[in-house]
């Protein structure tokens, strides 16, 4: 609005006065949507709001929620993990969560008025060693947010998200490499005796940051969960020359089976832009997921060459219909055999941990 003073891009009530605007202003600019409530009396512009990535936007939620609190508690769970920019679940951060230290309250669950987003704050020891502050870049702006630390948050998360999500989540914190597994494990350790320990005593060893994507991570879980052996993930293979054919997704070796999670993004996502005219758009997506398309047969076809099996899936498949992928590559096992394998594999190195199987 032409007048107003220049604010930060999230702002409180006693910022807006500060900058010389009255109670009334205020109250009106609110009235008239002009201004955006993001938590009581914490505001953003609404046209500054509208412009923001949908990361950026699901992060000042995080940022304003923090600044109308004076009461020491921090984003956790997945509010952290999202401050951080690990991968997260198909369903999103979900609501802002914080946890207090005060364990005099109990946790609850708040529905804010008008616009403002769901909350979550959990009750649970917090020692000096679980928090940290992350610096965070929102619209060229720089904020420090007050998180559980990287151990704790995932610690956290493998405890409450299912074994899938919180395993992908911890793989995508390990390549980060700002955290390590026995990190992770003493946090754990610390709450054996806290609300969904066993789920989370059960995750971690299935923890393996070689996996590259969420899907890979959930995938491997998933049917682990229902009986499959844990592929060794990421393995190159070679014919029998010793030509590189193809890295693939996972790997069972007594079945020289190749596994491979494909989401659809591969296939349309280029690193050119696209013409502005919509038809010739249309046709430039068209001809760049035929030649993909053209390019992943061709693929599949030098690995089954080398006398492997292979098995693949989407995203939607494995998380609607995982039965249906498990009996795809039960048929695929039953049909490969290391035997009939004519090249060779490398693995990454493996983690310093053993890998459940």
């Amino acid at each position: 609005m032409r007048g107003d003073p220049t604010l930060p891009l999230v702002f409180t009530h006693t910022e807006a006065l500060a900058a010389g605007m009255s109670r009334h202003q205020i109250a009106h600019r609110v009235r008239t949507r002009s201004w955006r409530p993001l938590r009581r009396a914490v505001y953003i512009e609404e046209p500054r709001y509208a412009v923001l990535s949908d990361r950026d936007q699901r992060m000042t939620a995080v940022i304003a929620t923090l600044m109308a609190r004076d009461d020491g508690v921090v984003a956790s769970h997945l509010s952290a993990a999202f401050a951080y920019g690990w991968v997260l679940p198909l369903a999103g951060t979900g609501p802002v969560t914080l946890t207090d230290g005060n364990l005099a309250a109990a946790t609850r669950h708040t529905r804010l008025i008008g616009r403002e987003e769901d909350l979550t704050i959990q009750v649970a020891s917090l020692p000096v060693s679980d928090v940290s502050t992350c610096i965070l870049d929102v619209a060229r702006t720089r904020w420090e947010v007050r998180t559980t630390s990287r151990a704790r948050t995932v610690a956290d998360n493998l405890r409450h998200l299912p074994n899938a999500d919180g395993v992908a989540l911890a793989d995508s914190a390990l390549r980060q490499a700002r955290v390590s597994y026995e990190q992770i494990a003493a946090v754990l350790d610390r709450q054996a005796r806290w609300p969904y320990a066993e789920r989370g005593r059960r995750a971690l060893p299935l923890v393996d940051p070689r996996r590259d994507s969420w899907l890979e991570s959930f995938s491997f879980v998933t049917l682990h969960r229902m009986g499959l052996p844990m592929p060794e993930p990421q393995v190159s293979l070679f014919d029998a020359q010793g030509r590189f054919v193809a890295r693939v997704d996972g790997w069972l070796e007594n079945e020289a089976l190749a596994l491979e999670s494909d989401g659809r993004a591969k296939y349309f996502a280029d690193e050119h832009p696209l013409s502005a005219d919509v038809e010739v758009a249309a046709g430039e997506l068209l001809a760049l997921a035929h030649r993909r398309l053209t390019n992943e047969k061709d693929r599949r076809d030098r690995i089954v060459d080398l006398g492997a099996e292979l098995a693949r899936w989407g995203t939607r498949e494995i998380v609607r219909s995982p039965g249906t992928v498990f009996a795809r590559i039960a048929a695929a096992r039953r049909r490969g055999g290391a035997g009939r394998f004519a090249g060779r594999t490398a693995d990454l190195p493996a983690p310093a941990w053993p890998v459940g199987r």
